[in-house]
């Protein structure tokens, strides 16, 4: 699969705004931080979405930067690992935002304690935490459970993250193959399992087999982790952009609808 002309465009222009998106977030943080009286709170918002949102862009621009949405080109080993390094930092760090923003809900309307005093404990906070948002204003409670955002974050986000933190890491496939270049592949793969690298003189032909192999497919656009828990290859370029402006969503929606004291 390849992105055609208008689905480029859309990639490009959503792209060219992400500097834009980033400034413009970060000065709305930097002033509700300055009206927050609550230090963890400040802290929450500051030292965690703001850093986390600072990071989330720079993957964004090392991912399109390694591996440009029009490259059809086999990647290089080296560059795989980098764009894997990226997308690793981009979920993590993604998942962290919506935590911070969640702690920093809480601070700021002196919610966390223990379950005796109608408080939250540490393992009850978190932005798409039910506790959490049985505390949170009615309008941004509503806003993150709508059915494309549970969608977003259940099969997505927190799937691709807990599998990155506990089990299979995410990756970029390497190169994709149709079905005449797949049996030319396995043809020269076979080739090379029968050399005998013993015999000085079969290292140029390695080379060459593994050169006619680079020749076939092209890039891979596509991350996944296990195929053996529910995950479905994810268009990387589209996704991170999607998750970028999911972001923003978030974060205005949150601005927004901040209030002084709890339910």
């Amino acid at each position: 699969m390849r992105y055609d002309e208008q689905a480029l465009k859309d990639i490009a222009e959503k792209y060219a705004e992400v500097g834009r998106i980033h400034e413009q977030l970060a000065l709305r943080l930097s002033s509700m931080a300055s009206n927050l009286r609550d230090a963890r709170a400040k802290e929450h918002l500051i030292q965690g979405v703001g850093r986390r949102l600072s990071i989330l862009t720079r993957c964004i621009q090392n991912i399109f930067s390694i591996f440009p949405v029009g490259r059809t080109e086999h990647l290089a080993p080296e560059e795989l690992a980098d764009l894997d390094i990226n997308l690793h930092a981009f979920l993590i760090n993604l998942a962290g935002l919506l935590d911070n923003l969640g702690w920093a809900f809480v601070f700021k309307n002196d919610l966390r304690g223990s379950s005796k005093e109608g408080k939250l404990g540490k393992k009850d906070i978190g932005l798409f935490n039910k506790k959490t948002q049985s505390r949170l204003p009615e309008k941004l409670c509503t806003y993150l459970n709508t059915e494309r955002m549970k969608k977003w974050y259940s099969e997505y986000a927190q799937n691709y993250r807990d599998a990155l933190a506990h089990r299979i890491p995410l990756y970029v496939q390497p190169f994709v193959l149709n079905r005449e270049e797949e049996k030319k592949y396995r043809a020269l793969e076979d080739q090379i399992h029968g050399l005998d690298l013993s015999v000085s003189a079969n290292f140029a032909i390695y080379d060459q087999l593994r050169e006619k192999q680079k020749e076939l497919g092209r890039a891979s656009l596509f991350f996944m982790h296990s195929f053996d828990e529910g995950s479905h290859p994810r268009l990387l370029h589209a996704q991170v952009i999607i998750d970028y402006l999911t972001v923003e969503e978030i974060l205005n929606s949150f601005c927004e609808n901040m209030r002084t004291k709890p339910l």
